[in-house]
Order: C-alpha cells, then structure tokens, then sequence
C-alpha cells in the first residue's frame, strides 16, 4: 500500500514539474515575442517617421530645383552664380553683360558655339555618354583631369546655379539641372541663355557684349570668321582674344571648330580654312582678298611668261 502511495506521488511530482517546465517556456517564449513584435512596431514608426522627412526633403530640393528652372521661361536672371562669385572675389569688378533673344544673335556664332563646345548638342538629351567616355579616356592618357565631357546645357547650368566646389553632389545637381532645363525649357531657349551667361573676357559676360567689346558691332552681324573666333576663346576666356591668331591654342581651337562646322565631305572647307587664315574682318573680305591676289599671281606669271618668250625671239 504505501509502495503505492509513493509511486502515485512521484508521477503527481513529475506532471507537475513537466507542467512548470512547459509553463516557463511558455513564459520566456511569450515575453521575448513581445518584446520582438513591440521592436518591430517600433522599427516600423521610426522607419515610417524617417522616410517621410527624406520624402519631404527630397521633394523640397527638387522642387526649388525645378522652380529655378521653371522661372527661366519667362525670364532672365539679372546675374549668374558665377557672376555673383566674380563679384564677391573682386568687387571692384564691373561685369559687362547684356541680354538679347535668339533671333538678334547671328546663325554663324549660333552655329560656331555649337561646333566649339557641344557638337550633338541638339540630339542628346542634356548629357552625351560619348563625350565622357572620351573625357575620361583623355584624362586617363594624359594622366590629368583636364578634360570634360560637360554639355552646352550642363555648362549653362553650372553656371547659372552652381559653386565652383568639386564633389558628387554638385554633379548631381548639374545633371539635374540639365535633365529639367532640356525637358522644361527645350534646345532654342538653352542656346540663347548659354550665349548670353557665357563668359567672354575676364569682366565680359554674353555674346552682345562680346562682339561690342572685341568688333564694335551687335552680335547678329558678326561674320563667320569673327564668329569662329568668338567660339574658340570659349575654352579660355580669361587667358585669349579671339583675334589671337598667333596662339597656338586658338589655332587648334579654330581648326576643331571648323573641322565641326564643315565636315571632310564639303567642299566648303577649303574656302573656309582659308577664310580662317585671313585678318579677322569679315569673310566675305577675306575671299575677295583671296581672289584678288590669285588675278595678280595670273597677271604676273603671263607677264613673265610673255617676257620670257620675247627674249628667247630676240635672241
């Protein structure tokens, strides 16, 4: 009888003890399952609360991106940023800058700027793949930074929105800057801000002042070759005149520009490398120059040859 009593009490002590187990893996369990679900709520508030400010954030800055170029339609900016760093470097400095539409600016310094500075400007997008890779690949040769595969559109946004400081985000910006200008503003209205925010002497802002400054006459009469000459001193404003013509770095840029503007397949390229050469007057003067000198070249060669004939008869 007792062997029983101690055998029922063992398996009631034993039930109890698997009871007590189960209860406090139960417990352990339930309290770190808690403690997990209460971590991922509070995950997902923080995660919630800090991706709405981010969201908030990125739509403000590219929202002021987009108003700064959605102004631009309708109007120009009294001064660029890089006019306004000029100033603040040098406040002595008196900028000559003055703003004239599209259609008063000669075709032929239209033309040539797009030739000396962005040659696909009106088939990429804003920014041209080619270019760069062949920037990069430059600067790789030459084992410098010193080329860039900048588009006429993201120059004119570095100029007119950007510091001059080196770093990711200000290539982002100009990138962005570009990509809007090309979506909201389209090619015409890129090219007449570029030529009229584009630096051409040290204090010469705009292709009017440019042309009053170095060939006392508006931007829409230049000539080609005084255009050409304009365009090459865009690489450099500071450092070359566009009648340069002993400079070696003008002379190439000339020559890229023309080899740009007039393709190997026209036969117009003579003429103008020719046109190149001459004083920086007007090209139609520079050929009737040409033409001038070929009729006396033919006059003195018959002249001569008719002298020589008359010596060999009279002998």
């Amino acid at each position: 009888m007792s062997w029983l009593k101690v055998k029922n009490f063992w398996n009631a002590f034993r039930s109890n003890i698997i009871v007590r187990i189960i209860g406090w893996i139960y417990s352990f369990i339930n309290f770190w399952l808690r403690i997990a679900v209460l971590a991922l709520i509070l995950y997902s508030a923080a995660f919630t609360i800090v991706a709405s400010i981010v969201l908030y954030k990125g739509f403000v800055y590219v929202y002021d991106l987009y108003d700064s170029v959605e102004v631009l339609k309708d109007s120009q900016p009294e001064m660029s940023k890089y006019m306004e760093a000029l100033v603040d470097s040098n406040p002595s400095v008196e900028i000559k800058h003055t703003f004239v539409p599209l259609d008063s600016i000669s075709p032929n310094l239209q033309k040539a700027v797009i030739a000396s500075e962005d040659a696909g400007f009106y088939f990429h997008p804003g920014f041209d793949v080619y270019a760069i890779a062949e920037a990069l690949n430059a600067n790789r040769i030459s084992g410098k930074t010193k080329f860039g595969g900048s588009t006429i559109t993201q120059q004119l946004a570095k100029n007119l929105f950007l510091s001059g400081e080196r770093s990711w985000e200000r290539k982002f910006k100009e990138l962005a800057y570009a990509l809007l200008m090309e979506h909201e503003l389209g090619k015409d209205r890129i090219l007449e801000l570029y030529l009229n925010y584009a630096q051409w002497g040290k204090d010469i802002f705009g292709c009017q002042e440019a042309c009053l400054t170095y060939y006392k006459k508006s931007c829409s009469k230049v000539s080609l070759d005084q255009a050409i000459n304009l365009a090459a001193m865009l690489a450099s404003p500071g450092k070359h005149h566009p009648n340069m013509r002993e400079s070696r770095f003008m002379q190439q840029r000339r020559a890229v520009i023309y080899q740009n503007m007039f393709p190997k397949k026209d036969s117009v390229l003579v003429d103008s490398l020719r046109q190149l050469m001459a004083p920086p007057d007007s090209a139609q003067k520079a050929a009737d120059s040409l033409k001038r000198l070929e009729k006396k070249l033919e006059r003195a060669k018959k002249h001569a040859e008719s002298g020589k004939k008359a010596a060999t008869a009279k002998h």
